[in-house]
């Protein structure tokens, strides 16, 4: 499990490994904010203990006013978000009754879950759907369709991989997803992170 860095900012957003974390400083970055500190919990089975560790570091009931936490539904969205809610509580933290809504108290407390609170998938669902338009696309589709003519089996994670193969017709093709954004490679200003933006206003 990933260690918590020492607190310094009273904004805590903790995310789901090193590529999420890229990703969210980019997205804080053009959003303009600056007041955020981002944290890795590792991975969806250590946020529990990560919750409880972040809790025991010095400064945090004094300097936290304010965390939220962002994961992948996976394939269940209302389990994910179950599963956060548990951790949470776990750590004797707020609970809040619904995904992106602020729950007071000390600290405040809000979840959001990728890549909405009803829809299976993960950051990259909401990735793809920013490039939905985009040229590359088509041909991204033709690619995995001609594998399924061939027989060739697909990988088990078909959204990630469908990234990686846009992500592979940009100038640096090997870019890892937080990397990506950082390049621009997504339209942040696209609709599909507008609950994302609100969210992350919201800490």
């Amino acid at each position: 499990m990933p260690q918590p860095r020492q607190i310094t900012s009273e904004k805590q957003l903790l995310v789901e490994g090193n590529d999420a974390v890229a990703f969210f400083v980019a997205f804080l970055k053009h959003l303009g904010v600056t007041d955020v500190q981002i944290q890795n919990f590792g991975g969806i089975n250590e946020l529990r203990a990560f919750l409880k560790a972040l809790r025991n570091e010095p400064g945090f009931l004094a300097q936290v006013r304010s965390l939220g936490v962002i994961r992948d539904a996976e394939t269940n969205p209302s389990g994910a978000f179950q599963s956060v809610c548990d951790a949470l509580n776990a750590a004797g933290m707020p609970v809040p009754a619904k995904t992106e809504m602020v729950k007071d108290g000390d600290p405040n407390t809000s979840v959001l879950i990728l890549p909405n609170a009803t829809t299976s998938g993960m950051l990259e669902s909401l990735c793809l759907e920013s490039v939905a338009t985009d040229l590359a696309i088509i041909c991204v589709d033709h690619y995995f369709d001609c594998l399924r003519k061939q027989g060739v089996t697909l990988p088990s994670n078909i959204t990630k991989a469908r990234t990686h193969a846009y992500l592979s017709s940009k100038p640096k093709p090997d870019l890892l997803i937080g990397q990506a954004a950082n390049a621009g490679y997504f339209p942040f200003s696209h609709q599909a992170f507008d609950h994302v933006k609100q969210f992350l206003l919201n800490l």
